[in-house]
């Protein structure tokens, strides 16, 4: 173990127990008045095992992110103001995602972030996806802090023995206290078997609770590293208007801190809260967030955004101790990685709601390796959209990267309309479907939104009825709040994970590949 790492779990331990400080009213406490002092932030957030470059729907060809690239961005960054020491964090998800991380449980994206000189990352919901154990052996083998302040055993106010609330890190002099967050709605939206131990609690409690032993510990500036997050869009007045679960936090706490990252929502984040800089990255190593902390000599702090940039792979040389570790791993795989399984007419997206042709063939190739009369997928179990053309091995990899198995249930027609119910509760769709057509009214009162719902023979979903739903395993124990599973009669096991469906579904179609185009989710107001 190293030096800096046993210090700060020395100062971790003993945070733990001096919880009797008081909060700094502002952001301004210095730790040695008198002194000036400065530090930059590097920031990444859901970067989900992207190890490789990738090129991207957006990126006109050109390769965007990787390990080896961001390192290189790091240390551009670093040798820019070499008087400023450079911090570098992430706002969670960084394992969960791809062929190379997946297929080692994580451990390739590790020993990468340990190359790279990661100093505190927020633990995210996905670093939970193959279990405790698995997660608490990642932990172990990291030379950063991963951090979890609102992680608690369940029933107690005390975290696990292997997370760590907050850390210290000391670079050339000056001293940045991070206090760590989970999103608070991890119980929903991971396996529930993964998560029955822990509690999540309020992020706003846990800054307000750490953030004055972090300062009494005699720091220069505190951050929040979160995995929660935001989303800003421009008004009509073409100024950004952000909102979301992170800002309402990081409003709601009462102690002091100097700069934000946030992560969990994918999206760019560039706004304050208080005064104080919030950044989010987008994901999947395609950008980076840069900022500034300022401290003068009368002890006045100040920080500000610096933007957020891409990570362009071809713009840069490679670092080539990062090329080294991620070759190490994908030489192995690159045979598995680089099979053509299917080639598409067109690209076909991945919207975050909504009934899209995506989904359709997800859902029917689940319904189909099943024998279910009815298949339902969850849109967040959709990672990322497919390219016109080849589509390989490793695309259907990162689109379905969670290795959830497939599970057949056998339900009563009003527990499936309770579920579809459920599915629009926030006014848009949250299941693709297939085996079904379902006509519904958004605007109409909870529980009666479902006007008909109609199998493919054309006969109707009765109440009475008896149907076999497959669905996945998240979805099987309840997660996205779909309680009606839990609740079904006499679960089967399809024998098969979502992976080995879509892909034996979509080797055995004709081609040209046939996009499901006709929408199964008709939206029907009443009294049309």
């Amino acid at each position: 173990m190293g030096r800096r790492r046993a210090a700060g779990l020395l100062l971790a331990f003993a945070g733990l127990w001096g919880l009797s400080g008081c909060a700094p009213d502002d952001a301004s406490t210095a730790a040695t008045a008198g002194d000036d002092a400065c530090a930059r932030m590097f920031s990444t957030n859901d970067t989900h095992g992207r190890l490789l470059p990738a090129e991207q729907s957006w990126s006109d060809g050109r390769p965007v992110g990787g390990s080896a690239a961001l390192a290189a961005y790091i240390a551009r960054e670093r040798a820019a103001e070499p008087e400023c020491p450079l911090f570098v964090v992430s706002g969670g998800d960084f394992m969960q995602g791809t062929l190379i991380s997946n297929l080692t449980d994580g451990r390739s994206t590790i020993e990468a972030m340990n190359g790279i000189g990661y100093d505190a990352v927020a633990i995210g919901n996905h670093e939970f996806d193959w279990g405790v154990d698995v997660l608490v052996d990642r932990v172990a083998e990291a030379d950063f802090a991963m951090l979890g302040a609102n992680i608690f055993l369940r029933g107690t106010d005390r975290h696990p023995d292997w997370v760590r609330p907050w850390t210290i890190v000391e670079r050339d002099g000056v001293r940045i206290g991070f206090v760590g967050m989970i999103t608070p709605s991890t119980p929903t939206i991971t396996r529930a078997v993964n998560v029955v131990d822990f509690e999540f609690g309020s992020i706003a409690e846990a800054l307000d609770r750490y953030i004055p032993v972090v300062r009494e510990e005699g720091v220069d500036f505190v951050v929040a590293v979160m995995h929660e997050g935001a989303f800003c869009k421009d008004d009509d007045e073409g100024n950004d208007a952000c909102e979301g679960r992170a800002l309402e936090a990081l409003a709601a706490t009462t102690a002091g801190f100097d700069y934000a990252v946030t992560g969990h929502t994918h999206s760019r984040v560039e706004t304050e809260v208080r005064g104080v800089p919030v950044i989010q990255s987008f994901s999947n190593t395609t950008a980076y967030g840069l900022g500034r902390i300022d401290r003068d000599a009368a002890g006045t702090v100040s920080a500000r955004r610096l933007g957020i940039h891409r990570v362009w792979a071809d713009e840069i040389a490679p670092d080539p101790g990062l090329e080294e570790i991620v070759a190490s791993y994908s030489a192995e795989l690159s045979d598995l990685m680089d099979r053509i399984v299917v080639t598409l007419p067109e690209e076909l997206r991945a919207p975050r709601d909504g009934d899209f042709p995506l989904g359709r063939i997800v859902a029917d190739a689940q319904r189909a390796a099943s024998g279910a009369d009815i298949a339902l997928m969850n849109n967040g179990g959709i990672r990322r959209p497919l390219p016109a053309g080849p589509v390989t091995y490793s695309d259907l990899f990162e689109l379905q990267p969670f290795g959830n198995m497939l599970i057949r249930h056998t339900m009563s027609g009003a527990q499936l309309l309770r579920t579809l119910e459920h599915s629009i509760r926030d006014g848009e769709t949250d299941l693709h479907v297939s085996g079904i057509t379902v006509r519904y009214d958004p605007a109409a009162a909870e529980g009666e939104r479902i006007l008909e719902v109609t199998l493919d023979d054309g006969s109707p979903v009765r109440s009475e009825g008896r149907y076999e739903v497959t669905v996945n395993d998240f979805l099987s124990t309840g997660g996205g709040g779909y309680a009606t599973f839990p609740e079904a009669e006499a679960t089967v096991a399809a024998g098969l994970a979502d992976l080995e469906a879509l892909v034996a579904h979509l080797e055995a179609q004709p081609q040209p590949f046939p996009v499901p185009r006709d929408p199964r989710w008709i939206e029907s107001p009443a009294g049309r």
